[in-house]
């Protein structure tokens, strides 16, 4: 597998693009983690998209956008259940991370995670700052790195 990553702000991403990654949340988020909600948000039209491509699938995908000035999200962390174990996701994590820290100003990355990824989002550098809560009756908890 040969794998392309893509880094799109909003208005640059093409309708096929678009309708991948909303398919491929929606398809994660809503259909097989049995959440329904609404997925599309405001924060999608201020997002930096990045999708990770096997030639014409969309394998792995987030968004990061700045929440405040100098502090940034990183979320809709998804993929693709047949990419899933090759640590696609961590790849855009990594290159998510290193975008924002070359950004300047910068002060802080935010991860509302699903609890039970706790670990794997502290491999990253994150840490903990947040009690528990239940976001669309998922537990999730809140991670941050200072930069």
């Amino acid at each position: 597998m040969k794998f392309q990553i893509q880094i799109k702000p909003f208005d640059q991403l093409d309708i096929h693009s678009l309708y991948r990654l909303l398919k491929l949340r929606v398809d994660v988020f809503v259909v097989e983690q049995n959440c329904p909600y609404p997925e599309l948000s405001e924060k999608d039209q201020v997002s930096d998209h990045y999708m990770l491509y096997d030639g014409e699938e969309l394998a792995a995908y987030l968004r990061t956008y700045e929440r405040e000035p100098g502090v940034y999200g990183i979320g809709r962390i998804v993929t693709d259940v047949r990419y899933r174990g090759k640590g696609l996701a961590g790849n855009l994590i990594r290159q998510a991370k290193a975008r924002i820290q070359a950004t300047e100003g910068a002060k802080e990355i935010y991860v509302q995670g699903q609890s039970h990824l706790i670990q794997y989002y502290e491999s990253f550098g994150l840490t903990v700052c947040s009690e528990e809560y239940l976001e669309d009756n998922i537990p999730h908890t809140d991670l941050h790195v200072i930069l």
